[in-house]
């Protein structure tokens, strides 16, 4: 039986972070992907909130977290900002779950609050490089640029190209960079920051010493690209257990929330400790209720 879903807002030192929340017991926070909000996570609470006790948050500038000011988007800000989130809702302990850029941020929190995670699921992570990602990278940057030649010519070149057979690879180039641009913070995070800003947070050699019980889980029908991070991850990761989910394509936990549900399920049972400390209260005089509380449809 589904349970009720709260939505909740907090102020936070650089804005205001919206949330889905739902179940009660040991805590796990959810981190949405690159191109998508916290309601990615519906359908999967839905199966994971009769044992536990699910927070799915807006990143900032993301959904409906709204930020004060103009930000310059990084890893680090929004490790702040989920830093203060889990403090100011007195979370003493979670497992943290991410998928894409959420999961490069949640492991980015991980590493640097240790005593507060106590396992971590990672979906098709982002922030690990591997042979020729740069040269990956500068393409995609390219086509995430509001003024970018390499458009243009791709524009010039789409009616021609329908002709040799490569009229899809161009829509389908098309239609990404349209996801990169309705996503402003995503795509300045992933790609228009530059590259030596971006290699300074990426998580290569922080994993090598991360300790903490880790999952990676990756569809086998997502990108190469996709493939290759998680597989790199996995390897640098001591404690790192990595299951490639068949027939999974790239939005997993929208696709398969049940099967990976269950990993998850698995993964808390037997490899994370939790104390028996109480689960955060829904209701806290710190938090904007949204009204009222009601079912959250996949």
């Amino acid at each position: 039986m589904y349970q009720l879903f709260h939505h909740f807002r907090i102020q936070v030192s650089q804005g205001q972070i919206f949330w889905r929340e739902v179940g009660d017991g040991p805590t796990i926070v959810f981190l949405h992907g690159s191109w998508t909000d916290s309601s990615q996570w519906v359908p999967l609470m839905q199966h994971l909130s009769l044992d536990h006790h699910c927070f799915a948050p807006d990143i900032l500038g993301a959904g409906e977290s709204r930020s004060f000011t103009k930000i310059h988007p990084s890893i680090n800000l929004q490790v702040e900002c989920l830093a203060e989130y889990i403090q100011t809702l007195k979370i003493k302990e979670l497992c943290l779950v991410g998928h894409g850029l959420g999961a490069w941020i949640a492991t980015s929190y991980a590493l640097k609050y240790p005593e507060i995670v106590k396992g971590l699921v990672v979906i098709a992570p982002e922030g690990v490089t591997f042979d020729n990602y740069k040269k990956e990278w500068g393409w995609k940057r390219q086509l995430a640029s509001n003024f970018s030649p390499l458009v243009g010519f791709l524009k010039l070149i789409y009616p021609l190209a329908f002709l040799l057979g490569q009229g899809k690879k161009i829509k389908d180039w098309f239609n990404y960079r349209q996801i990169m641009l309705e996503w402003p913070v995503a795509s300045k995070i992933l790609y228009r920051r530059r590259w030596v800003e971006i290699q300074q947070e990426m998580l290569n050699q922080h994993l090598e010493w991360f300790k903490l019980p880790t999952l990676v889980l990756q569809g086998d029908e997502d990108t190469a690209t996709a493939l290759n991070q998680s597989k790199t991850y996995s390897q640098s990761a001591p404690r790192a257990e990595y299951h490639i989910i068949e027939g999974g394509k790239p939005n997993l936990p929208l696709q398969m929330p049940e099967v990976i549900a269950q990993y998850i399920r698995e993964f808390i049972s037997n490899k994370i400790h939790f104390s028996k400390l109480p689960s955060p209260e829904i209701l806290n005089q710190d938090r904007l209720q949204d009204d009222y509380p009601y079912r959250e449809t996949a």
